[in-house]
């Protein structure tokens, strides 16, 4: 936390500003604990014991301000406790295409699908986005089974 400066209050769905805590990477916490004050366990607190983040609804979910993108902000995102990371990993699709579309003065329009394994996924996304020039993602589906020509899988 910056010197001198004091975190306002929680307040539901919402973050207290902290260096340390993700509002996309709320702490779990365990079933058998007990919510506070009839709502959800906070997760997390500041050094002074005040929540950083007081979920919407007991099972720990709800909707919060997007406020972190330009592009989205003023929407509204939805958070709820997630699977531990080897469930999850285990229930995801094995591949996703992910469709772009090129365009630009010199080009027609034109869509390409690349189908990509679930553990690159982010990489091939950050890697278009950044290096990927007139090539812009159009959008992206779980792929159950690849096609063969595609070399994955």
């Amino acid at each position: 936390m910056t010197e001198g400066f004091e975190a306002p209050p929680a307040r539901s769905g919402s973050v207290a500003p902290d260096e340390t805590q993700s509002p996309t990477d709320p702490a779990p916490f365990p079933p058998e604990s007990e919510p506070r004050s009839g709502r959800s366990r906070n997760h997390g607190a500041d050094p002074s014991g005040k929540p950083l983040w007081v979920p919407d609804n007991v099972d720990g979910s709800g909707w919060a301000p997007v406020d972190w993108a330009s592009t989205a902000r003023g929407s509204r995102y939805h958070y709820r406790h997630g699977e531990p990371i080897d469930r999850a990993r285990a229930t995801a699709p094995a591949f996703y295409q992910v469709v772009t579309r090129l365009e630009s003065a010199s080009l027609a329009p034109h869509e390409n699908s690349y189908y990509i394994s679930r553990e690159h996924l982010a990489d091939f996304i950050v890697e278009i986005t950044l290096a990927g020039g007139a090539e812009v993602i159009w959008h992206v589906e779980p792929s159950p089974i690849p096609p063969p020509e595609s070399g994955v899988g």
